[in-house]
């Protein structure tokens, strides 16, 4: 079962409650792929229930798929949707199927995959079969504890939020850190952290959040009212809000480096709603990356199969009247970019399809300030180090090199007193006329340019009274 998950399991695909679809897209809502049960819908089909392959993210509508969890719940909404469609006994309609005088519609087989998948987590016994076996499910690194350490001797203020119980992430924390440190001993896993935040229930937590209480960590039972004092070293609290969080330990937005796994709960809301820093893990980039690797063939010939649709162009303008033929080059790069899918498996690549990437890659290029497949690559890493990414070009500058010269008189007109406001160079003070308050009411007759630089987004990590003190 687990590599038939692998083939068709994905994350980032949206859930189609009308039509029983999934689909990947890109992040315009454009359908790249359309899957009903395991039958891959063809062009023609896609555009007869979804107008010009285009779909918008209405939550009503939509599920996105985008955690770790929603895999195996992908594969079981493939196999039903796929049982029901096919078997002899149910009549297919668009919305549903019927058998008899029971109708069920795609939406109520959701719901229903939903409600159990829900209830394993919260209710079943989901944790306690993990806890069981948890040297089968879950993978410890002894450089984990190492990490930890050289954080909190760089100065770093460490702290677990996690949606768990307070049980369950005892067990599985201790099976984590459970190495000895450099003296020989196997500490408790809680003195690796400053503050332990357990029952979080993100994303509530950055919003409304809920009432922090402590723990006792021998019972795992919470102490009545609400805590108001300093977090205490060793001790572990439950629920809370970013608001009350932050104000206990004097940080604020941009002070905060979050590492999260999911992209909705953890990086998007942290980021939108407090403007937290976010460390996005992605464990997919492994594979992601091998495929990069061993594939590069194919993404040399789509780059190549794209200058070769620029050739057919060259030297044509609103003149010419006969139209290139396109035809084999079109079908070139669906055959490329279907095999450079077919790489990473039935549903193609999780950042792309092809030249095109997908809604989850431009979530991760939006809210992720950084993205690995794990915390343990910051280890080589020295904690001063200031990530940047290369710089992304925007399409018009793509296509014109430095060594190309463009003209401002090719611009329109609109443009041309602005560019030769910033070129020509500023007149003598003596020769400017200025106007006084006897012939004008207008305060200031002209923006004055800037002599000097007076912003740049790397001052973002400055702090404020630094920000004040270079202004003044």
């Amino acid at each position: 079962m687990r590599n038939n998950i692998d083939l068709i399991a994905c994350r980032g695909l949206w859930f189609d409650r009308l039509y029983g679809n999934l689909l990947k897209v890109d992040g315009f809502g454009n359908i790249l792929i359309c899957v009903h049960g395991f039958s891959f819908l063809k062009p023609s089909e896609i555009y007869s229930l979804y107008p010009n392959k285009f779909i918008q993210l209405d939550e009503s509508r939509i599920y996105v798929m985008n955690t770790l969890f929603n895999l195996p719940e992908i594969y079981m909404i493939a196999c039903l949707v796929d049982f029901f469609s096919n078997s002899s006994h149910y009549v297919k309609s668009l919305e549903g199927v019927k058998c008899g005088e029971l109708y069920m519609s795609y939406k109520s087989i959701f719901q229903d995959i939903r409600a159990a998948v829900d209830w394993v987590h919260m209710k079943g016994s989901l944790k306690t079969r993990t806890v069981a076996s948890i040297e089968r499910y879950v993978q410890r690194d002894n450089r984990l504890p190492l990490l930890l350490d050289r954080m909190k001797q760089s100065g770093a203020f460490l702290f677990l939020l996690t949606n768990s119980e307070y049980w369950y992430t005892k067990e599985v924390m201790t099976y984590l850190l459970s190495f000895p440190d450099a003296n020989g001993e196997v500490r408790d896993w809680k003195s690796y952290f400053h503050t332990i935040v357990v029952d979080a229930c993100k994303p509530n937590f950055f919003s409304d959040g809920t009432i922090m209480r402590q723990v006792n960590s021998e019972t795992g039972a919470l102490r009545l009212g609400t805590h108001t004092g300093k977090f205490q070293p060793g001790q572990v609290y439950s629920g809370g809000s970013c608001d009350v969080f932050t104000s206990l330990v004097g940080a604020k937005g941009k002070d905060v480096l979050y590492v999260g796994d999911h992209i909705f709960g953890d990086i998007l809301k942290s980021k939108k709603i407090r403007g937290w820093r976010t460390f996005l893990i992605v464990p997919e980039l492994v594979r992601e990356l091998q495929v990069w690797t061993d594939k590069n063939p194919l993404f040399s010939k789509l780059q190549n199969l794209d200058i070769m649709l620029g050739d057919l162009y060259k030297n044509l303008d609103s003149s010419t009247t006969e139209r290139p033929d396109l035809s084999k080059l079109r079908s070139a790069m669906r055959e490329v970019t279907h095999e450079m899918d077919l790489s990473y498996g039935m549903m193609g690549s999780l950042f792309r399809s092809g030249s095109r990437q997908t809604h989850f890659s431009t979530q991760v290029s939006r809210y992720a300030d950084v993205y690995a497949s794990t915390v343990l690559n910051l280890i080589y890493y020295p904690f001063s180090y200031m990530f940047r990414a290369p710089a992304m070009l925007m399409p018009h500058e793509s296509t014109v090199t430095h060594e190309q010269v463009f003209k401002v008189t090719d611009a329109p007109l609109s443009t041309m007193s602005r560019a030769f406001s910033v070129q020509k160079e500023a007149p003598h003070p003596d020769k400017i006329k200025t106007l006084s308050r006897a012939n004008s009411m207008v305060p200031h007759a002209r923006a004055e340019a800037p002599r000097h630089v007076t912003h740049h987004h790397d001052d973002d990590a400055d702090s404020e009274d630094d920000s004040d003190e270079k202004s003044s």
